[in-house]
């Protein structure tokens, strides 16, 4: 059966992204361009006709003009030294702001990580942060989103390359252009999994240096980005660990069952034990934040509408005022190794696009607003 089916998704892979192929990103109309770069659609409209240097897009149909991405990081660029927006309002963190790292984990199987970790790193990127996501889980389902295949080129290096105890690679010969130009990919393939062996065989060497590997390891490339997001397994391995160590802020996804509720309690309880290990071993480090995010969350769905209400009173501020919201539109855009962002809005009913889109922008918000934190803007910037 593994033969089988492991050779079908292989002809299916090569199919739809040959080892040469550069996986593409539509264009954007103006109004989602407008919104991204945060202008009034009539500003964004003036700027492309009198702003000298700002992009103009293409014109589509006749009178509908669009944007690709690169463009609006080239308007953001126009934006910031024709002073038409202030340095705090541009995304690039500045002198003395440091690069946010966000692991996004929970134990539970099922509670939309990888989705979460795509959505709200590509959104960033679209309103221009630069940001770096790192798969860490073994079944690699983020790289694949991105149309990437370690199972297909046996040499392409990994997260495992990262962190691996005999001659791993610097951090910048791993890392992977995206068809988002401001988002970048440090991929993951099963041999992550040899890194937990390693790891546990060191120790009878008393070896105690693992939790800081990949802390160690992004340390020469994280003036390159803003933000940096792990995605991981359903385990709280030793890569989850190291991963741990090196973030400013958790983002736990949640299903709002009872069930994921009773294993989040569980959770808590083993992360807090790690952090005091944690603290131990390096008494500065802390975290900026640790929040829930509430996903795959139907509004109509009595049950889940208790549980978030239980979550909200128990936890306050701790969950996210946005919900993940479950939606068709996101699962058929996974269907087809697109995120949200990258299929086209007539090619899917418009009110369930809509509903997804404003869905995710509004995670991304509350995600943005503790980066702002951290660096100590406000929100609006």
């Amino acid at each position: 059966m593994s033969k089988r089916l492991g050779s079908r998704l292989r002809e299916h892979a090569q199919e739809t992204f040959p080892p040469d192929a550069q996986k593409g990103l539509r264009r954007f109309a103006m109004r989602e361009a407008a919104d991204l770069l945060r202008l009034n659609q009539n500003t964004f409209r003036h700027h492309v006709s009198n702003l000298d240097g700002f992009p103009e897009g293409i014109l589509e149909g006749g009178n509908r003009r669009s944007f690709s991405a690169e463009e609006m990081v080239e308007a953001q660029r126009v934006l910031l030294e024709t002073g038409r927006i202030k340095p705090d309002e541009h995304p690039h963190r500045r002198a003395g702001e440091p690069c946010q790292v966000v692991t996004i984990f929970n134990l539970k199987g099922g509670s939309a990580k990888t989705s979460t970790v795509a959505h709200v790193g590509q959104l960033l990127g679209l309103r221009g942060y630069r940001v770096l996501l790192i798969d860490l889980d073994s079944q690699a389902s983020l790289t694949n989103l991105f149309g990437v295949t370690p199972e297909l080129d046996p040499d392409m290096p990994t997260s495992y390359d990262l962190i691996r105890s005999e001659g791993p690679l610097p951090a910048s010969e791993i890392i992977r252009k995206t068809n988002f130009p401001t988002v970048d990919l440090i991929p993951a393939s099963m041999d992550i999994m040899e890194y937990e062996f390693e790891v546990a065989l060191s120790f009878r060497h008393g070896a105690t240096t693992f939790h800081s590997r990949i802390r160690e390891a992004l340390e020469p490339v994280l003036d390159r980005y803003d933000v940096v997001i792990f995605d991981t397994p359903p385990q709280l391995n030793f890569s989850v660990i190291s991963a741990l160590f090196a973030s400013t802020g958790v983002l736990i996804p949640l299903n709002a069952s009872m069930l994921d509720v009773m294993s989040l309690a569980s959770f808590l309880g083993m992360a807090s034990n790690l952090m005091g290990v944690v603290e131990a071993h390096a008494p500065e480090h802390g975290l900026n934040f640790v929040r829930v995010l509430i996903t795959r969350y139907e509004n109509t769905d009595g049950p889940q509408v208790q549980i978030s209400s239980l979550l909200r009173t128990v936890l306050g501020d701790a969950v996210l005022p946005a919900e993940f919201l479950k939606s068709t539109a996101v699962g058929d855009a996974a269907n087809t190794q697109q995120s949200i962002f990258e299929v086209e809005p007539r090619d899917v009913n418009r009110r369930t696009y809509e509903r997804a889109i404003e869905s995710v922008s509004r995670v991304t918000d509350e995600v943005e607003r503790e980066i702002l934190k951290a660096w100590g803007r406000s929100h609006g910037a």
